[in-house]
């Protein structure tokens, strides 16, 4: 499964965040962001970084995995130097 487009992943979040009955400040507060970045977010003005998501994600009571797959050498050449 590819990333979600960052207007897939606004929409994601914020029916999840109204399901789960969270604030915008109940949000940011649990990813360590303002509420405003939760906004922006969820218009689809912010594209989150992966750790942002995945901390998103957590908060609103999912888990992320990741696996590797035949694009695995775009992440392998990421990694290469460390």
């Amino acid at each position: 499964m590819q990333m979600p487009s960052s207007t897939a992943f606004a929409a994601f979040v914020r029916s999840q965040r109204l399901r789960t009955n969270l604030t915008q400040d109940e949000l940011a507060r649990a990813v360590r962001k303002s509420r405003r970045w939760v906004h922006d977010l969820e218009m689809g003005k912010v594209d989150p970084s992966l750790s942002a998501a995945v901390d998103v994600a957590a908060a609103l009571g999912f888990t992320v995995s990741l696996e590797r797959s035949e694009r695995s050498d775009i992440l392998d050449g990421l990694f290469e130097d460390l």
